[in-house]
């Protein structure tokens, strides 16, 4: 998803009505070969990053998840779409196994690609009906949300993350989901935009903050596709490759909403912000209400 910096409180109206913005907004998220190409040069750029720090950081993660909101859209998908999100939520299946049904339920339902339409509500049900008047699909900032606001509905703790690299002339980023897994007392990261999540050692699952060291200190993870994906692009050698790549470009510096709840894209009723996770000295664009910090701990504190 091409995206300069994320929305701000006081400017989003603004930034909604410009039309280069939506030209961004509606671009993909798979870029050209430069990527690949750039390879090594955005692992040095990892690397050579200054260690984040233990800065004090003054911000609310709060959860604030409408439980009638959270039952409608159990409700709704049930009806509309035959996925029974209470019984998934009363199944025995862990945090991650459900979690994984959720993103490839999306990702069967939705493709990759650009959106035909401007959405100003943004939730799980209005994507997942623009999705059935453009079975074409949408990008990945979207696959975010719907996937976000189910795991939400039946009480998994999740949020959707951006992830941007360090050329600030580079549009591209992308945006995943990471899911806190209470039975391991840790972040992964799940991706049902590009069908994949990532493991390192021991086939251990990786948040995006343990993506990042294992770039850095030189260690490989490994890039697996979603079940039922295993003709995907991304499952071939090259499709993996290619990710690689494009993880190494993307973990520059990270942005996420302070909030849990619903409806946090678009048309906003909740208290919130976004907390932008940056290396010491690097100066990345931003709004003007979010906060700025070098403090992974808390960036990523549970």
């Amino acid at each position: 998803m091409k995206l300069k910096k994320p929305f701000s409180k006081t400017g989003a109206v603004a930034l909604f009505v410009a039309a280069a913005l939506v030209t961004l907004l509606f671009a993909s998220c798979v870029s050209t070969s430069y990527i690949e190409r750039n390879y090594a040069e955005n692992i040095q750029k990892l690397v050579s990053c200054a260690p984040y720090t233990d800065e004090s950081v003054e911000f609310t993660s709060e959860y604030l998840v409408d439980e009638e909101r959270a039952a409608e859209i159990r409700a709704y998908f049930k009806a509309n779409a035959g996925l029974d999100l209470d019984a998934l939520a009363a199944s025995e299946k862990t945090t991650w196994e459900k979690a994984v049904e959720l993103a490839v339920f999306v990702a069967k339902n939705i493709p990759h690609n650009n959106q035909k339409e401007w959405l100003q509500e943004r939730n799980a049900i209005t994507l997942w009906e623009y999705s059935r008047r453009y079975p074409t699909g949408f990008n990945c900032r979207w696959h975010s949300t719907i996937l976000s606001e189910l795991m939400l509905s039946i009480g998994i703790k999740n949020r959707f993350v951006t992830c941007l690299p360090e050329d600030k002339d580079d549009g591209d980023c992308h945006v995943v989901n990471i899911v806190w897994l209470p039975e391991l007392a840790q972040w992964a990261m799940i991706d049902s935009d590009m069908v994949e999540c990532v493991t390192g050692e021991g086939d251990t699952l990786l948040s995006l903050e343990e993506m990042r060291e294992y770039i850095i200190a030189g260690k490989p993870f490994t890039v697996n596709v979603l079940p039922g994906f295993e003709n995907h692009w991304v499952a071939a050698e090259s499709g993996k490759a290619y990710m690689q790549a494009y993880w190494a470009k993307n973990l520059y510096w990270f942005s996420m909403h302070t909030t849990y709840g619903f409806d946090l894209e678009g048309t906003r009723t909740l208290p919130d912000t976004y907390v932008c996770l940056v290396p010491p000295g690097y100066e990345c664009e931003h709004g003007s209400d979010d906060v700025i910090t070098t403090n992974a701990a808390a960036f990523w504190g549970e």
